[in-house]
């Protein structure tokens, strides 16, 4: 899924297509079993392409994985090197040099990651999409039980995997020449524009973020795309309030999903939402996927 919303020629994007030393990023806003992360990450950087076993990502656990998009030629090429035929080509459209590196670093990082978690080479795997556009992998029942959904705004990706759940994530960058008041007027419901405007000037841009991250996320991992609206989901708009209040047509909805707060990197704001209950949420933040 991917939306944007022009306002005033200024552009919000939530992009349904968006690691030599590493680390296990540990913030206020994330579940980590650290021991487990260090050698998830000992043992991912030990190899080159595959190699990392699905026993790594348990059926009640979540893997966020925070990628820089910022890589150099080398690991451009060999990037470009493991994309299909189409991904070249959509590679190829992008009018900007720097839209189009970004694109094949993050698919590049996906094919890599996947393929590190199913041991198959990262150019062998083969892509199915939704109506609204989401990718799946295509293939066998072992393939498939892995899902998972990427979002990326500038140089920033975030990417979430979970085993036999429905997940989404989103990462925006907090711009300041936004107009967040507009914006919410236009696709947030009534009580969360008011709710925004109940709050201190200087938090009211933090909140929108908060705000639109989760919904972006939940319909993301619904698959609704842009056939569900924004302001017929109801979430919260602080960092550590539970994240989703309702959805229209959804009246279990608490009961079954939890959306996670993330504050991936300085400047960014994202959210993870996944199908199930008593799920364990790792981040990894690393440099170079090999």
């Amino acid at each position: 899924m991917c939306r944007s919303l022009y306002i005033n020629h200024q552009r919000l994007q939530a992009d349904s297509c968006r690691l030599p030393s590493t680390s296990v990023d540990v913030q206020r806003d994330f579940v980590i079993a650290s021991g487990r992360a260090e050698g998830f990450i000992e043992d991912f950087n030990n190899v080159r392409r595959g190699g990392i076993l699905t026993k790594f990502l348990g059926q009640d656990e979540v893997h966020l994985w925070v990628v820089p998009l910022g890589i150099s030629a080398e690991k451009s090429s060999y990037f470009k090197s493991i994309l299909s035929l189409d991904e070249q080509e959509r590679a190829g459209r992008f009018r900007k040099i720097r839209d189009a590196q970004r694109y094949v670093a993050a698919r590049g990082s996906l094919r890599s990651l996947l393929g590190g978690y199913l041991t198959i080479e990262p150019d062998r795997l083969q892509f199915a999409y939704d109506p609204s556009g989401k990718p799946r992998l295509a293939g066998e029942e072992t393939l498939t039980s892995i899902r998972f959904s990427v979002s990326h705004s500038d140089d920033l990706a975030l990417f979430g995997f979970a085993r036999g759940h429905k997940i989404g994530v989103d990462v925006e960058r907090i711009r300041p020449d936004i107009d967040v008041e507009d914006l919410a007027a236009r696709y947030f419901s009534l009580n969360e524009f008011k709710k925004l405007c109940s709050l201190p000037a200087d938090r009211r841009r933090e909140a929108f973020y908060c705000g639109w991250t989760r919904k972006e996320a939940y319909l993301k991992a619904r698959g609704e795309g842009l056939s569900f609206p924004l302001d017929r989901v109801e979430v919260s708009l602080t960092p550590h309030e539970p994240a989703i209040l309702k959805a229209s047509g959804d009246p279990g909805l608490s009961r079954r999903w939890i959306v996670q707060h993330l504050s991936p990197a300085p400047g960014y704001i994202g959210a993870a939402a996944v199908e199930g209950r008593d799920m364990a949420f790792s981040c990894f933040k690393c440099e170079s996927v090999f």
